[in-house]
């Protein structure tokens, strides 16, 4: 879907509500592409809040969240739709790529300087745009295999060469005379867009023992994850086991471990190459399988499907591993999360920041209450 241009009214509407949050506030919609290839029409604009942009409050306005994961939503989005947002001192230059890999539709950004429109860029799912993420994740992980400062120095090189390939990826789009309509989009059946959840009780004990073997054979610190597929409730080894850096596994590494995702976005991965009864397994190094907030994001909450942690000491001895499966209370309380980061601007006082910010913490504890124990057997 190539955009011949944005009507100029929509690029102004969302720059003077901009304009108006101030404090460098970013505000996003959706935006639909008519027949004649310009966007016309916008979703209720959704302001920004103290993390940056609540995208699953402004995916909502077109899509059924409450429970929802993230692909879920995605899932629900017509063909022609977009996603705009405003970008408070930039020009409207985008240079990155993890929002098109995730989203998989057009992104477009309107640049603000000194309260005026300073440009409008978009960029679209290609192919080689998500080679480039590709790329970028194995540049981040070569440096920490680099074991003298040649070695590191030659692969900051190749990262600022990759870099640069990023200022070529943005095109400017067109303010035009247009008139606005209404958005008119159709409902999707649940069929179409609804991940199945899957009950995980235990794992493979030979599979938690070749991870944890990576895990203490490569650098102190680092996770290590492969895919497991869930059969009768326990998980058995599918994917490759990735090595991943300081307390992260890189997304398109992982899921390129257990199919081919070459010239696709993650969430075309995670809809027609991933089935829903997949199962994301890492190692927490130091820790006992106790998993945080991150953790969540990075599985159900983001790609529907549940994510494990085997923990470890650094002798390679199993402490324990638990599960945040496909729940209703995981995405409450992301919802909760965004909702708060708006609500902190509308703070009276110290006392009631003061809250806002405790009760924040207080979500990415309950994260934790999420988890759920597993056994770690053979079968």
């Amino acid at each position: 879907m190539k955009v011949k241009g944005i009507a100029k009214s929509i690029v102004n509407k969302l720059v003077t509500r901009s304009n108006h949050l101030s404090q460098g506030r970013a505000v996003g919609v959706i935006g639909f592409v008519n027949q004649n290839g310009y966007i016309d029409s916008i979703t209720e604009i959704v302001d920004g809040g103290v993390s940056g942009l609540p995208y699953r409050e402004i995916l909502s306005k077109v899509a059924s969240r409450k429970g929802e994961s993230l692909l879920e939503i995605m899932n629900q989005l017509p063909d022609n739709a977009v996603l705009i947002t405003t970008n408070p001192g930039k020009t409207g230059l985008i240079v990155e790529t993890g929002g098109i890999n995730t989203l998989d539709q057009p992104l477009v950004s309107i640049g603000v300087k000194m309260g005026q429109v300073a440009g409008v860029g978009i960029i679209y799912p290609q192919e080689h745009l998500f080679e480039l993420t590709t790329k970028s994740e194995e540049i981040k992980l070569k440096r920490l295999t680099a074991k003298t400062m040649e070695e590191e120095r030659e692969v900051l090189q190749e990262n600022s060469k990759t870099k640069l390939e990023y200022l070529e990826i943005c095109e400017e789009l067109e303010q035009v005379e247009l008139e606005e309509t209404e958005v008119n989009v159709e409902t999707k059946s649940e069929s179409e867009w609804q991940v199945k959840p899957v009950e995980v009780n235990s794992i493979e004990e030979e599979f938690a023992e070749k991870l944890i073997k990576k895990s203490i054979n490569v650098e102190q610190g680092r996770e290590v994850a492969a895919i497991g597929e869930v059969k009768d409730g326990h998980i058995v080894q599918q994917g490759d086991i990735v090595v991943g850096g300081m307390g992260y596994v890189p997304s398109r590494l992982l899921a390129s471990s257990y199919t081919d995702i070459a010239g696709i976005s993650l969430r075309e991965a995670y809809t027609k190459h991933i089935p829903h009864n997949v199962v994301i397994v890492h190692t927490h190094p130091g820790g006992t399988g106790v998993m945080h907030m991150g953790d969540a994001m990075a599985g159900p909450v983001t790609w529907g499907r549940p994510v494990v942690a085997i923990g470890h000491d650094k002798n390679g001895e199993i402490k324990g591993a638990t599960v945040i499966e496909l729940l209703e209370e995981a995405m409450d309380l992301v919802d909760e999360y965004e909702e708060l980061g708006q609500e902190f601007y509308e703070a009276q006082t110290p006392d009631e920041e003061a809250d806002i910010r405790k009760r924040r913490f207080g979500i990415a504890q309950e994260y934790t209450d999420l988890c759920k124990t597993i056994e770690i057997k053979s079968i």
